[in-house]
């Protein structure tokens, strides 16, 4: 992928959210200067870390790995693990943390990691060496603790799945 399209591949699904494109185009640019300039890359990832804290609380660092065409509803709140993944075509609605968990010694025990067009509703939390499946859907305000099947939907503190949707059947 050519340099333009890497840094505004996110554009598109953002249209008519000029803070969302605009965040996340830096933050693909912070990603591919940290890839390609070495230590020189500090000039644009250091900036492109404390704006975004600082402005709009958002956390989202050029580490981890997040695929294409990410949407930000609101991007207010937002707290990526810097050793997270997060697949394609997903969704993050404002004050979701995608985390990991620790023991009381401080040592991480693992980073949640998401799938292919998975949609986070407002506030959710998942945390842990979990994995949240492709087309999955977390409510507002869920704690996920456990990892959510392909198609799940998943509700409630702690979160549990209510259902599991089908596929949509191919045309």
């Amino acid at each position: 992928m050519g340099f333009r399209a890497w840094v505004l591949q996110d554009w598109q699904v953002n249209s008519g959210r000029p803070d969302s494109q605009l965040l996340l185009s830096w933050f693909r640019l912070a990603q591919w200067a940290t890839d390609h300039w070495g230590p020189l890359a500090r000039l644009v990832a250091t900036p492109y870390w404390w704006i975004p804290s600082l402005v709009l609380g958002v956390e989202l660092p050029v580490s981890a790995t997040v695929g294409p065409r990410l949407r930000l509803y609101h991007p207010h709140g937002i707290v990526i693990n810097p050793n997270c993944t997060i697949g394609s075509d997903c969704h993050l609605r404002h004050g979701v943390t995608i985390g990991n968990r620790g023991d009381r010694a401080g040592n991480e025990l693992g980073v949640a990691s998401v799938g292919d067009d998975v949609e986070l509703g407002t506030g959710c939390v998942v945390i842990g060496d979990i994995h949240i499946g492709d087309h999955a859907r977390i409510g507002a305000l869920t704690i996920v603790l456990a990892p959510v099947p392909a198609w799940g939907v998943v509700v409630g503190n702690p979160g549990r799945v209510i259902r599991v949707d089908a596929p949509a059947a191919q045309s």
